[in-house]
């Protein structure tokens, strides 16, 4: 981290203070706020904030400060919508292509969350299934899709989290088991409506 520039050493650390909404309640904060924080000058901090301006997490206004932003309900939708485009086209894309060695990676991803849900880890479980869902866009190997679903979840994810219980994450986690058999048994029509009934789940537990 240290070798880094100071701009993408303050991009990182903004970054994960918003992500990990250590901001609070509060939907803003300051340059002068940001320099004592992390004990750099306003030039790092400033490139870094415009950085995350273009991603859409914050939005910067003049004599005012930084505001962290928050997605409208109908931009949340269509987060949703874009996500569930992407994700069900990189899969049709990918699954015939599917070997022993991919499914045995997936089964313990799965296998992991499943192991984090017993100590209530939920940000581990996130974390895992950032990577479960990332792991066919990476066999597309298409960056734009990479990009667009990394926005996506970051700009959802770093919202208010509504009450989940611990039995969502555990259905979650048996839809992707689900998803997984269906795709090595070549149940394709089945693995796409389950991955739709996913999406679209998190989708109504969020909004």
């Amino acid at each position: 981290m240290k070798d880094k520039p100071l701009s993408q050493q303050a991009y990182t650390a903004i970054k994960h203070k918003i992500l990990s909404k250590q901001f609070g309640e509060e939907s803003y904060t300051s340059e002068n706020s940001l320099v004592e924080e992390l004990g750099m000058s306003r030039t790092p901090i400033r490139e870094a904030l415009y950085q995350l301006q273009n991603e859409g997490l914050v939005k910067i206004i003049p004599r005012k400060g930084v505001f962290i932003q928050k997605l409208s309900l109908k931009e949340t939708r269509d987060n949703y919508d874009l996500r569930l485009a992407i994700e069900a086209h990189a899969i049709k894309l990918v699954r015939e292509y599917l070997t022993d060695e991919h499914f045995s990676i997936l089964k313990a991803i799965i296998e992991r969350q499943y192991e984090l849900l017993k100590g209530n880890d939920y940000q581990g479980w996130i974390k895992e299934d950032e990577r479960f869902h990332r792991f066919f866009l990476e066999l597309l190997d298409n960056s734009v899709f990479l990009d667009l679903a990394d926005n996506i979840r970051q700009r959802v994810y770093f919202q208010p989290d509504p009450i989940y219980r611990n039995e969502y994450y555990y259905e979650s986690t048996r839809q992707h088991q689900q998803l997984v058999e269906q795709l090595k048994a070549k149940e394709f029509t089945l693995a796409e409506e389950t991955l739709t009934e996913h999406i679209l789940r998190g989708k109504r537990n969020y909004v």
